[in-house]
């Protein structure tokens, strides 16, 4: 890659300026002459400037010109990167392949290639930062996204993941009872399954979320941006919330799949931008069971320092006494919610924050609705009065059932 090896370019040229005050010293032990030739005014007052007694670093002057350009030229091109967000190197994951990569560009980047195994597979519209679904079969591939910027600079970065076999996914009207699978996930969705627990990790990463203005007309992103810093594990997914009003507040759903499961775990970790200004997070799982939809909506409310969860028949928030206090910003969160559905209820077990495991016992009965078996899971920031805009990063959003 261009920006690498123009990188490598200090140390040799370190080394350049060394060999030049070698030579410099050989030359002024020798006897032969240092001192200034007859040059105009402007740079004998430069070179008059750097000189010490005996004009040892007269002749210096012009080689570090050359050094410092070199080396100002070398931090630019450090900067000129293509890092892909998704998917991690060494991951498994679900074909079509939710491929995202940043870029760090000091000009406008003019073409964009995406390369599986060395064989180009799309060249999509220059537009940055690159998020696209790119469909793979099954087994290990090398990914290459190569990018050019309009002064030429070529930029390109490669990773190595898996792409599992694909799983029929049950129709939303199936009768699970018919199917020997408890949980299936929906088709580009990556799950793992031991007995009769399923779960799926890295949600922040996948296709699928999309966005649903819960209240007022705030501005919101579309999809959770990839980022890899902040993150735990090396991928966040960075949610944004810009109001246009007051107490404005942004939703993103994702579906998962469906399943027969009754028992559930939520686990996610988030940091905000600015606490300050957040009016609340909101963490959610939801399950449908034929015209029944349980949901188990759990808020963090700065406003109430509580936390609440959500009575689904009754479409209102119920406090808790468990303390929601702002974090500090960019710091990281442990959030673990577990539920079940029982006796015809969606029942709020217990809340594990940052370690701290809160009893909550709260249940609620369901509301009809019409996605029978399904299962996802949804993310919420919560505008305060002034409209302030902040970012909330997720990582590792994991989804258990059994």
């Amino acid at each position: 890659m261009v920006t690498e090896s123009l990188c490598t370019c200090q140390s040799c040229a370190s080394s350049e300026v060394a060999a030049i005050v070698t030579a410099t010293t050989r030359r002024s032990r020798s006897g032969k002459p240092t001192g200034l030739d007859q040059q105009d005014v402007s740079e004998e007052s430069c070179e008059l400037a750097l000189k010490k007694p005996g004009g040892f670093f007269v002749s210096l002057f012009p080689r570090c010109l050359a050094f410092f350009a070199m080396f100002f030229a070398a931090i630019a091109a450090c900067g000129q990167t293509v890092t892909i967000a998704s998917p991690k190197a060494g991951s498994t994951v679900s074909s079509p392949v939710r491929v995202v990569a940043n870029f760090s560009s000091t000009a406008p980047i003019e073409t964009i290639s995406v390369l599986l195994d060395g064989v180009p597979v799309a060249q999509p519209d220059a537009i940055t930062p690159l998020d696209m679904d790119v469909p793979m079969s099954a087994g290990n591939h090398l990914l290459t996204v190569n990018a050019v910027q309009s002064d030429g600079v070529q930029l390109s970065d490669s990773r190595n993941f898996d792409v599992s076999a694909p799983v029929t996914s049950m129709s939303t009207t199936t009768n699970l009872s018919t199917s020997t699978a408890l949980t299936v996930p929906d088709p580009g969705i990556t799950m793992s399954t031991s007995g009769t627990t399923s779960w799926i990790s890295d949600i922040e990463q996948k296709s699928g979320w999309y966005e649903y203005p819960d209240q007022g007309n705030p501005d919101c992103s579309s999809k959770p941006y990839l980022s890899s810093s902040p993150s735990i594990d090396g991928t966040s997914g960075r949610f944004h919330l810009d109001p246009t009003g007051q107490f404005n507040n942004c939703l993103w759903p994702i579906r998962l799949g469906t399943s027969k499961a009754t028992h559930f775990k939520l686990e996610a970790h988030y940091q905000l931008s600015k606490p300050s200004v957040s009016q609340g997070v909101e963490f959610s799982s939801n399950k449908h069971i034929d015209t029944k939809w349980y949901k188990f909506s759990v808020q963090c409310s700065y406003y109430k320092g509580v936390f609440s969860v959500w009575d689904t028949a009754n479409s209102k928030w119920v406090a808790t006494s468990i303390p929601c206090k702002r974090p500090a910003a960019n710091t990281w969160q442990h959030l673990i919610i577990q539920t079940e559905i029982n006796n015809g209820k969606a029942v709020f077990q217990s809340l594990t924050l940052n370690g701290v495991t809160h009893t909550i016992n709260k249940s609620f009965y369901p509301r009809t609705s019409t996605w029978a078996n399904s299962f996802g899971v949804h993310v919420q920031m919560n505008g305060n009065r002034s409209g302030d805009s902040y970012y909330l990063w997720v990582d590792n959003l994991k989804f258990t059932l059994w």
